[in-house]
């Protein structure tokens, strides 16, 4: 109920496109969306999601390219 169309495509387009997995977060006001690509399919799924927007009359997003990374941990002070 907080989505907007171009995210629900976004995640839809993702996994299409070979994603492991993707989903919406934030909201509000659209939110942003998180997909989970074997680095083989990155650009692949980029380009899809890229396509389908402008084939929806959309302004492509803007795709920030991270890689996952040891989670934190606690340590003592002092």
């Amino acid at each position: 109920e907080i989505s907007c169309p171009e995210l629900d495509a976004a995640v839809e387009t993702a996994v299409e496109a070979g994603a492991v997995g993707a989903r919406m977060t934030g909201g509000g006001f659209g939110g942003s969306s998180v997909a989970l690509v074997p680095e083989d399919r990155v650009d692949a799924v980029a380009r899809a999601i890229d396509l389908r927007f402008v084939r929806d009359g959309a302004t492509p997003p803007a795709h920030l390219r991270v890689e996952p990374a040891v989670g934190a941990t606690a340590q003592r002070l002092g």
